[in-house]
């Protein structure tokens, strides 16, 4: 079984027995403590499978480096961690401390792994370097309060401004990768693994690179597209 197909099986199981939960729950009238750790650990292995999943498109086209790798393994083990703490009853302050620095540096990890898939042409991605850029200066410093806990008015209000930076970095993202596809007209916009030939289907020939934004245009077969950025190939079928 693959990495892949483990994170969505780990995923339906633990819908599935959040659901059943949460039924008892309902018609028994006594939630005690035994089944709300039962429930925390499986919403704990829901988070770790749909956190995990986001990373495995930006990991498997190689997109940024092993930042997705190493932010699936930050994932298990920060949400490992947790549900440890969960039944161990454990008050220590260091252990919960590393806990949810682990899990922000696995969250930014995800976001950046997300981000990374928006297809922009070059004078775009500015906006993706400056996303990438506070969501990693915003968890060095969630990271930096956990273990520094400081006072004053001033952190909070720096926190704030780069949340809103970033916030509208990721607005904009989606939008500008929206804008590019349909300027591309593709009807199903493929996904690229490794060295192997994506088949697409359009109205029309592409101007773009479908990968990563880059301006192009046919090769010698007029059915075969190769991107001299990327080295993206797509097999091109025209609609008729």
């Amino acid at each position: 079984m693959t990495p892949r197909k483990l994170a969505i099986s780990l995923f339906f199981v633990s819908v599935a027995i959040n659901a059943i939960l949460g039924i008892v729950a309902l018609f028994a009238g006594d939630f005690g403590e035994t089944q709300g750790q039962v429930l925390t650990t499986s919403l704990s292995v829901s988070a770790a499978s749909v956190l995990s999943l986001a990373m495995f498109p930006a990991r498997e086209r190689g997109n940024l480096a092993q930042v997705p790798t190493a932010g699936i393994g930050l994932s298990i083990v920060g949400f490992t961690l947790l549900i440890i703490l969960i039944w161990s009853d454990f008050r220590g302050d260091m252990l919960w401390r590393i806990t949810v620095s682990i899990l922000t540096l696995a969250v930014a990890s995800g976001y950046a792994s997300l981000i990374s898939l928006a297809v922009l042409r070059k004078q775009q991605r500015p906006v993706t370097s400056i996303a990438y850029g506070l969501d990693a200066l915003l968890a060095f410093i969630v990271v930096a309060a956990i273990w520094s806990e400081p006072g004053g008015e001033l952190f909070p209000r720096v926190m704030g401004v780069i949340s809103i930076l970033l916030a509208a970095a990721t607005v904009s993202i989606p939008v500008l990768h929206r804008i590019n596809l349909s300027t591309a007209q593709v009807e199903s916009p493929p996904t690229q693994i490794a060295d192997e030939t994506a088949h697409v289907f359009l109205e029309r020939p592409p101007t773009i690179c479908l990968s990563c934004g880059e301006p192009w245009s046919a090769g010698t077969n007029q059915d075969e597209f190769v991107c001299p950025s990327c080295d993206a190939r797509f097999q091109i079928k025209i609609r008729g």
